[in-house]
């Protein structure tokens, strides 16, 4: 066997051209790789000069002369020695950012290492001029790229000589260069492209100068820096300068103007014009702080706990919603149309990375969204905003200039659209709910297509109209107060993770002061009225009525603002809510007591207008009705199949009751499909459901059974005869197979309480008995004392199992549940609520054991009359 020997890589001398003009190949990005270097050198400003655009010799050349075409970028950075360019700028791939994320206290813009062959794509030679701020003579490195063009497989691009010198401040002076006391002169020479383009008319005689491209740098790089991220204020300043072309600069439209500073200012000036939001991390990245304004106008900030740390912890995102009239204020501001413009961007570390926001880049996967609910959703057209990142160790890899960043846990945390589920989707969602739900999108009142509609928008472009002459296809009333209802919805937040909130008090203070006027004006008219006797019994219920709807969605509104760490000021205006609530409970008071004094009234009155010989009639009749009443001695066994004459305040109950649930399932739909729930919250709520649903059920038969001239809701009644009339009855409706046995049934006690909660009681106990295997149920009844009644459930079935024998009270605990020997497993809420219904009226249960007088298990009911 040979001996083994070493082999190692070439870097052919066509490496230039690869990683140079071939792959850097567009001259926008290629100015901005040199722009980043400069930035990473702490440069405080950076010069880019174009020479000799409207003339010069670069076509009757060989080389270049002083007239030939150039790009000279200067910077006041650090500057490099002799070293530096040779280990440094001159060593391919070599990146500082590679072991340094921060150089000069700046987060490092440049990664690859690669943007000095920018000077490449841009022209065929470069003048290299460096100085560091000690050293007392100049660095000039000269390179013709055309030395590395040749085809030879053999020639490796180290072996291509480049020149250097060593100049002082005179030979500096002598090259026509302005001496500097540190920093860097790229001077590119003989130009690859032509960035203006001679105008010729008809008789082809110059007319001007097309100047589009330079306008389209400068637009380029405005949209490229974040001054606002990654610099202090006049820390890093890009100028260009065109000294051959001031006359057509100044004769532009203020957004074509290229010669100046670079400023990236349009999302300050969209802030009053638009309905925005805004989302940032603080604390280290472990809370996150969202603010919504619309029209400069704060609607809620909200300080919450960032459930994405730690792949997402030093993030800002602004998204704009851009309403018909925001897209033409747009377009005056910038001269472009929002649609041309872009969407949202990104930037990293100050700098945009592309392609993300281009035009038509749909990478967060909006307009795919749109297209399942176009009236639902935001699309690229709707808004425009940008995600600025400040990345110190690396989380969002570079690819290139033009590929973007790797997609990693970072940037799924940041981007996903599954579920609404990342960083960026928890704001766009919530300006989505608002623009949707809260302001219906803030439309025009004429359509887009409409001719009217083009007037008014040439006229905003032009500057002829303001904001203040604008008319929308709603009023700012009927917006707010729809934002009102739904901004609990709009803010989406879990419990667990609000730190604290602020609502807008206005949104509240000014939906008070409305519904306060108009029940003032109402209770007034109503008083009025009544003292003019110009209202009868029957309208003062429905007005009751109203009013016990309105409380209920009062005290619903307050509970729902009640769940937050809310600020001082949005406290000031829930307090007022509740002043208005008590105001409301005073009003329902004192229409109860008129109504007491009209029905009185009417009854003397009745009684004063019969005569003494109607009296037979009356005894006659009231002997019939105590007949009639002695026949109904049981309470629920009436055989009327029809609604009673009180059927309405029934079905009020009813309609109160289907309220709810309806609401609290809504709740509860919204809250799963935003994910914000935990299981204790989601099981309490479905308890809440079900005790109203059993309650409905409940009435819908007392409708059939009962006389409904009685109040349902209490009643005074015999317990003993009660519950074994109930009981007998459920047997012959519900439980054909249960046999059902009573002792002790002659007892009595009298007590007024719900019969509809106690029926759900009895209800459940029974079932129960079911589910664990029961035939046979005995109720036994037993007198503690005059005011206290024993009933003892006791049945035949399996009985509570051994686990809970220890401590039989967790089976009264929420959500505690075993499966039943036939298969069927309970909600884990029936033995809960029962308890709670039962306390409600003034009584308790306990489990008294199993094999008690039935095998099974048994339980103890004290009832109470007190």
């Amino acid at each position: 066997m040979s001996k083994k020997e070493s082999l190692h890589f070439k870097t052919n001398v066509q490496l230039k051209s690869i990683i140079g003009k071939d792959l850097i190949n567009d001259d926008k990005i290629a100015i901005l790789e040199l722009v980043k270097n400069s930035f990473d050198a702490d440069a405080k400003k950076v010069n880019v000069n174009f020479i000799n655009l409207k003339s010069n010799d670069d076509e009757n050349v060989k080389t270049f002369s002083d007239s030939t075409s150039r790009i000279i970028i200067k910077d006041n950075g650090q500057g490099m020695d002799i070293d530096d360019v040779e280990d440094k700028w001159l060593n391919i791939a070599y990146s500082e950012k590679k072991k340094n994320t921060t150089q000069h206290k700046r987060r490092m813009a440049g990664a690859k290492g690669v943007g000095r062959f920018s000077c490449d794509r841009l022209g065929e030679y470069l003048n290299l001029y460096s100085k560091r701020e000690d050293d007392e003579t100049y660095v000039k490195l000269t390179i013709d790229w055309k030395l590395f063009e040749i085809e030879d497989e053999k020639k490796e691009i180290q072996s291509i000589p480049l020149e250097y010198q060593e100049l002082t401040t005179n030979d500096l002076q002598d090259l026509g260069i302005k001496p500097f006391k540190k920093g860097v002169i790229l001077e590119i020479i003989k130009l690859r492209s032509d960035w203006v383009y001679p105008v010729f008319d008809k008789k082809q005689k110059l007319t001007g100068w097309n100047t589009d491209k330079l306008s389209l740098l400068k637009k380029y790089l405005e949209k490229l820096i974040n001054p606002n991220q990654a610099f202090e204020n006049d820390d890093f300043g890009i100028y260009i300068d065109v000294p051959e072309f001031l006359e057509e600069n100044d004769d532009s439209d203020e957004y074509d103007k290229f010669i100046g500073k670079v400023e990236n200012k349009i999302f300050d000036k969209l802030d009053f014009k638009s309905t925005s939001i805004e989302t940032e991390t603080r604390d280290s990245g472990k809370t996150i702080y969202t603010e919504l304004k619309d029209k400069g106008k704060t609607i809620f900030w909200i300080k919450e706990k960032n459930q994405y740390y730690p792949d997402v912890k030093n993030v800002k995102i602004s998204i704009y919603y851009l309403n018909p009239y925001a897209k033409a204020f747009f377009t005056r501001q910038t001269g472009i149309q929002s649609v041309n413009y872009g969407s949202i961007f990104l930037f990293i570390n100050g700098f945009r990375i592309s392609p993300y926001g281009d035009v038509g880049n749909d990478w967060l996967g909006l307009d795919q969204r749109k297209a399942q609910k176009t009236r639902s959703f935001l699309g690229l057209r709707d808004i425009i905003g940008q995600i600025e990142i400040l990345d110190e160790k690396n989380d969002f890899q570079i690819i290139s200039s033009r590929e973007g960043v790797v997609r990693n846990d970072s940037f799924f945390s940041l981007t996903n659209s599954e579920r609404n589920d990342s960083f960026y989707y928890k704001a766009h969602r919530r300006l989505e709910r608002y623009v949707v739900e809260g302001l219906n999108w803030d439309s025009s009142i004429y359509d887009n297509k409409d001719p009217q509609f083009k007037e008014i928008e040439q006229k905003i472009i032009s500057g002829k109209a303001k904001v203040e002459e604008l008319i929308f296809r709603e009023d700012d009333n009927i917006k707010q107060r729809r934002t009102y209802s739904a901004i609990h919805s709009i803010i989406s937040a879990r419990l667990s993770d609000v730190n604290e909130i602020y609502i807008n008090e206005d949104l509240i203070t000014k939906k008070i002061d409305e519904e306060r006027k108009k029940s003032e004006l109402e209770f007034n008219q109503l008083i009025e009225d009544f003292e003019n006797k110009k209202i009868d019994s029957e309208t003062l219920t429905r007005i009751l009525n109203k009013k016990a709807e309105q409380n209920a969605q009062l005290e619903k509104e307050i509970k729902e603002f009640s769940r937050y760490n809310t600020n001082e000021v949005t406290n000031k205006a829930i307090l007022e809510l509740q002043k208005y609530k008590r105001t409301n409970e005073e009003q329902t008071l004192l229409i109860n007591q008129l109504k007491k004094q009209l029905e009185e009234a009417k009854k003397d009155k009745e009684v004063a207008e019969k005569s003494a010989t109607n009296f037979q009639q009356k005894a006659e009749k009231a002997e019939k009705n105590l007949a009639i009443e002695k026949e109904k001695n049981l309470y629920l066994l009436s055989t009327r199949r029809t609604l009673s004459e009180d059927a309405d305040g029934l079905i009020h109950t009813i309609k109160i009751n289907n309220i709810e649930i309806r609401d609290g399932l809504d709740n509860l739909i919204d809250d799963v499909t935003e994910n914000s729930f935990d299981n204790d919250d989601v099981i309490r709520r479905l308890g809440h459901i079900k005790v109203y649903a059993e309650r409905t059920l409940k009435m819908a038969e007392f409708a059939t059974r009962s006389d409904l001239k009685e109040d349902i809701e209490k009643r005074n009644i015999n317990l003993v005869q009660f519950i074994k009339e109930y009981v007998t009855l459920y047997g012959e409706t519900f439980a054909d197979n249960i046999k059902f046995v009573f002792d002790g049934d002659g007892e009595q006690l009298q007590k007024s309480t719900s019969i509809l909660n106690l029926s759900i009681a009895l209800d459940n106990l029974i079932n129960n008995a079911v589910k664990w295997g029961a035939k046979t149920i005995n109720f036994t009844f037993r007198k503690i004392n005059k005011t206290s009644l024993s009933l003892l459930v006791s049945d035949d079935g399996v009985g509570l199992v051994k686990k809970h024998l220890d401590d039989p009270e967790k089976i009264f605990d929420l959500s505690v549940r075993e499966q039943a020997p036939n298969g069927f497993g309970g909600s884990g809420i029936g033995l809960y609520y029962t308890r709670s219904l039962l306390e409600e009226m003034g009584n308790t249960i306990n489990f008294a054991g199993n094999n008690k007088i039935l095998p099974g298990a048994s339980f103890e009911i004290i009832f109470s009359a007190v």
